[in-house]
């Protein structure tokens, strides 16, 4: 039988903090070495591209459809990610859980749902090793879905007091701003420039839409801090400016796929400014203590990520545990039997 589950079935299932425990259990299992995944691969569909994506597709393509793959054996899990984005029903994506021990299928889920939350997951994962001891003032970038999944997940790993926001769009950022401060009870305030969301951050997390750096890298404060860029995840798309990136010490999320998608670390690559040693590592090194997270004399540091495989199957096989347990989701049956006919 695989179980099919749906966003708000799914919704009930983990909150913020069991998704944060089951990112890093996911990224530990890789880092050790047992795991293993299949970065993002991208196949575009030819036609004019929309403004919509904002920079985010290449020149000559409209739309794209998506997968990414992931092997965590210790976790009784592996399976693909496969999603549409471009085209007229927006975002289409669905995940296909297999079961290590059996081989069989194990579920199908939507992923939209699942997706904001471990994402957020994620960033709070590298910055409950990377920030600073005491952090506790914000800068975020972007005032839509996942900014909002991202502060929950901060929340739980720093004691954040203040969030000085900025977005685009003055009338989001305030609505943004007031529904968050009376959600999580902190100060999470409008700003009116990135320099000013920048003042006196610990942590600075970016989550838009941008194709291009979302703030300049000489406004950081000169103290140690640490930043997170989470938007853009295509090798000609950085929200990150190139500044920051070489006066950072630098982590990604998977390795081989930060170092191919990341226009962050691909541009400056390419221009020669930099070589892959200037990532110290990704995430799995860092949750299984291969990577050391900050040394003495670090001041930035900046993690990198768009979302792996890792993530989702470590998510994914969390949740299909909770599902079984709970009765929640539909039964259905596949290899029925059959019998080779000419």
């Amino acid at each position: 039988m695989v179980l099919l589950l749906h966003n708000h079935e799914i919704r009930e299932l983990m909150d913020i903090a069991e998704y944060i425990d089951a990112v890093e259990a996911g990224y530990r299992e890789y880092g050790s070495g047992a795991g293993a995944v299949c970065p993002r691969q991208n196949l575009w569909l030819q036609g004019e591209g929309s403004d919509t994506y904002g920079g985010h597709l290449p020149a000559g393509s409209k739309a794209s459809f998506k997968f990414k793959a992931g092997l965590l054996p210790g976790l009784r899990g592996a399976g693909v990610n496969a999603y549409t984005a471009g085209l007229p029903s927006g975002v289409e994506t669905f995940l296909f859980l297999f079961d290590t021990d059996t081989g069989a299928l194990a579920a199908i889920m939507e992923v939209m749902y699942l997706s904001w939350l471990k994402t957020a997951a994620v960033s709070a994962l590298a910055t409950r090793h990377l920030a600073p001891p005491g952090s506790s003032v914000m800068a975020l970038f972007g005032s839509g879905r996942h900014a909002r999944s991202q502060l929950y997940g901060l929340t739980k790993v720093a004691d954040i007091q203040r969030v000085q926001t900025y977005s685009r769009n003055p009338e989001n950022r305030r609505a943004f701003c007031q529904r968050m401060s009376a959600e999580l009870g902190i100060d999470v305030v409008p700003v009116s420039s990135p320099a000013a969301a920048l003042r006196d951050a610990d942590i600075v997390t970016a989550i838009t839409t941008s194709p291009t750096p979302v703030f300049a890298g000489v406004d950081l404060p000169d103290r140690p801090l640490h930043i997170n860029g989470l938007g853009a995840h295509y090798p000609f798309a950085r929200e990150i400016d190139e500044f920051t990136v070489l006066n950072s010490r630098v982590f990604v999320d998977v390795w081989r796929q930060g170092l191919s998608e990341n226009g962050e670390i691909v541009m400056p690559l390419e221009a020669g400014l930099i070589d892959e040693s200037h990532v110290v590592g990704d995430l799995g090194a860092l949750v299984a203590g291969e990577a050391p997270a900050r040394l003495g004399d670090t001041k930035w540091t900046l993690f990198l990520s768009g979302g792996t495989g890792v993530d989702d199957i470590a998510v994914a096989t969390r949740l299909y545990q909770r599902a079984i347990e709970r009765g929640v989701g539909w039964n259905y049956e596949f290899n029925q039997p059959y019998e080779f006919e000419f």
